[in-house]
């Protein structure tokens, strides 16, 4: 540990307002654990919660430690744990993981717990484990959410990284995967994923030429990958009679977007969240360690979506996420 107990860690002051600080490494109880952070992932709300600050609406007070997607070495054992021991390589949890060191509270750790950390193995590194969570995430939206199925022809809007994670899950569920982008590149990627048809709303009319893949008879269901009027819009457009269309993505504090009622009542299409692996009494938890057999058989290039920073860099890595210079980064203490 750093010589006086003190750490560095990266914690959002207000609105655009990152600062690397030195703060005390966290006391723990004795229920409770301490690990030194290994990796970091950024999320997309790492990213709307530094634009927008306490006009998120899942940001209550600041300064807030971002990152929920983190893996690490336990240093320190509450007394009063059980089955976690010094030495254990863990997936973190909670809004604590842009640090050199974070607590995981009683509450991850207690048997009855839906969503319990999980156990690195030796042939899964710190940077792949930081994608359990968006990964299991990603499984629940388009398995529980969209319904997606052995047959179906799906639609993912928008190949982000969460994007392209959604196009391997549906994919392995022997979906025919058509996934949409103004991004080139990213479609180009969506191939690599396991997308059997790539689509520029920029360039084609998505809905004809869903028509022309389908035969005509339109999505089964789909994903809305970000909280963007127009990218929910063209997920409701692309689908069925009674498809289920996924809003994956949140969306800014106040954002109100308009659609034609009719669209849904006379098409019996069904409008979902996705919200984690599920929140009660819909939660999911088996998929963090489904999504960890994936990632320790490779069954997704994670290596073409990473990008791995210091820390320190923490600024510069959000931002070249916006301008779309890179997919998703891991930052390192």
């Amino acid at each position: 540990m750093r010589e006086g107990f003190i750490m560095r860690a990266a914690l959002l002051f207000e609105k655009d307002d990152v600062r690397l600080v030195d703060i005390p490494i966290p006391t723990i109880g004795s229920k409770e654990v301490l690990l030194q952070v290994k990796a970091a992932k950024v999320c997309p709300t790492d990213i709307r919660k530094y634009r927008l600050g306490l006009k998120d609406h899942s940001v209550r007070n600041l300064p807030m430690n971002l990152c929920h997607e983190w893996t690490g070495d336990v240093v320190d054992v509450g007394a009063e744990v059980a089955n976690i021991k010094k030495g254990m390589r863990l997936v973190g949890m909670g809004f604590v993981g842009n640090a050199e060191y974070a607590k995981i509270e009683s509450r991850f750790l207690e048997t009855s717990s839906p969503f319990r950390v999980v156990e690195l193995p030796p042939s899964v590194s710190y940077e792949e484990g930081t994608f359990i969570v968006p990964l299991s995430e990603n499984m629940h939206g388009v398995l529980d959410q969209a319904g997606c199925k052995f047959g179906d022809f799906i639609v993912i809007v928008g190949a982000g990284h969460m994007g392209l994670m959604q196009v391997s899950v549906a994919k392995w569920t022997g979906a025919t995967v058509i996934a949409t982008d103004i991004n080139e590149s990213r479609l180009e990627l969506a191939r690599e994923f396991g997308a059997d048809y790539t689509l520029n709303p920029a360039k084609q009319n998505i809905v004809e030429e869903v028509r022309k893949i389908t035969g005509g008879s339109m999505a089964d269901c789909s994903m809305a990958t970000v909280g963007s009027p127009v990218v929910i819009k063209q997920a409701i457009d692309v689908t069925r009679n009674s498809a289920r269309i996924c809003i994956f993505g949140g969306a800014p504090a106040g954002t109100i977007m308009q659609f034609d009622p009719n669209d849904v009542h006379y098409t019996e299409k069904i409008l979902i969240g996705c919200e984690s692996t599920g929140v009660p009494p819909n939660r999911h938890p088996e998929k963090r360690a489904q999504a960890l057999q994936h990632i320790m058989r490779k069954r997704i290039p994670l290596e073409k979506i990473m990008t791995i920073m210091p820390l320190t860099d923490i600024v510069k890595a959000y931002e070249m996420i916006e301008k779309q210079q890179i997919h998703t980064a891991v930052l390192k203490p």
